[in-house]
């Protein structure tokens, strides 16, 4: 009797600790994502992740299946803005918002004929323009060691590791002779503004994005072009992916007439429209304008538009009508999520619309644009931008 009453005594205090232990993990899921609905999907993964970690016949990188999913999960949303990133991806990305990075400065796509990885961009002033490293290269060797086989993360990551010392960097040029150089990874700041004066009186302007400083740069150059005399300006936003909203918003008011200059749109319908003051700047512009310009270039460009202080040029853009915001996990990783849609000064929504149509269209070839890139194509034979000018001297003409 006494054996019988242990037994079951047991399966009590069992069944009281799985009922528990049930409860503080609803309790617990609850507490940290706020909804009971997480509940099943938390005890899914649980149970997904353990099969994989203890019955999987091989040794898989549990931490590489574990992003895996969290990347899948903002997949499945279907939004081209939404993503998650690691904890490292994430610090580079604060990098990249303060105008930084941190590497030789260029960008690598595989090749599939060799299995290397090819230089595509270099970026000006970089360490890689610098060194000499040319659009078309295929990087062989990072101090001996072999490229062939990595991924570009892994390649990225031993440049990173380099990072204050010289190594050297085995190149094959398109020729198929091999040379190597002495390179240095660095923490560049990289400036987003960029102007000079074209053509005697007619300001160029150049913004790279729209992040950190950049709303302060674009009227230190507007207000440094007019004073220097220009007649009119040259906004270039091609190839420009964007950036922070409070910068965008600095440059127009500095540029637009009073009115509205911006709508925000919540999940509710509910607006927030950004207004400018009566200063503004009353010369003729133009915006240069490509398929990479995205979000608040384009609404820098649709702004000017809209207001009919400039005329657009280029090709069509990409549409990008959305404001994404930063959600920090505890474990320095964050998911990048859209939260609201964008409206120009008209109401108009430019990821509906697929983007805005240059008043002037210009294309131009696939070298040319890979020079644009790397700040390598001359501006004499850059056939945009003589369009561009084109249409400046024609409206300081009338």
């Amino acid at each position: 009797m006494k054996k019988r009453f242990n037994a079951v005594t047991l399966v009590l205090v069992c069944f009281a600790g799985f009922l528990l232990a049930s409860l503080c993990f609803a309790a617990f899921v609850v507490f940290e994502f706020g909804s009971a609905d997480s509940i099943p999907f938390a005890a899914k993964f649980a149970e997904i992740y353990s099969a994989i970690d203890k019955d999987y016949v091989g040794q898989p990188d549990m931490e590489k299946v574990s992003d895996a999913a969290y990347s899948a999960m903002i997949a499945a949303i279907d939004d081209r803005w939404s993503y998650y990133m690691t904890d490292e991806q994430y610090e580079q990305y604060q990098q990249y918002q303060s105008n930084s990075y941190t590497g030789i400065g260029v960008t690598i796509e595989k090749d599939e004929n060799s299995g290397l990885y090819k230089v595509t961009v270099v970026l000006e002033d970089s360490p890689a323009s610098q060194a000499g490293i040319n659009i078309g290269d295929l990087m062989v060797a990072i101090d001996g060691q072999a490229l062939s086989g990595k991924t570009s993360d892994e390649v990225k990551q031993l440049i990173e590791e380099k990072q204050g010392a010289d190594f050297e960097l085995t190149l094959r040029s398109q020729d198929g002779t091999e040379r190597s150089i002495e390179v240095a990874a660095k923490t560049v700041f990289s400036k987003p503004v960029k102007y000079e004066m074209l053509d005697g009186n007619i300001g160029y302007i150049k913004i790279k994005n729209f992040e950190g400083d950049s709303g302060d740069e674009i009227i230190s150059a507007v207000d440094g072009l007019v004073a220097d005399g220009a007649k009119g300006i040259v906004f270039d936003v091609r190839n420009n992916p964007g950036g922070l909203l409070s910068e965008l918003l600095k440059a127009l008011d500095h540029l637009l007439p009073e009115g509205d200059m911006f709508v925000s749109v919540n999940e509710q319908g509910e607006e927030t429209v950004k207004r400018s003051d009566a200063d503004c700047v009353e010369i003729p512009m133009t915006v240069l304008v490509n398929e990479n310009s995205y979000s608040a270039a384009e609404f820098f460009a649709a702004a000017l538009s809209e207001y009919d202080l400039s005329s657009l040029v280029g090709t069509h853009t990409t549409g990008k009508a959305r404001s994404q915001v930063n959600i920090v996990l505890r474990d320095g990783s964050a998911v990048h999520i859209s939260t609201n849609s964008y409206l120009t000064p008209k109401r108009v929504d430019l990821s509906e619309k697929g983007g805005l149509a240059p008043d002037i269209s210009v294309s131009i070839s696939k070298e040319d644009e890979a020079k644009l890139v790397s700040g390598l194509l001359e501006h004499d034979k850059d056939p945009q931008l003589i369009a561009a000018l084109d249409e400046i001297k024609a409206l300081i003409d009338k």
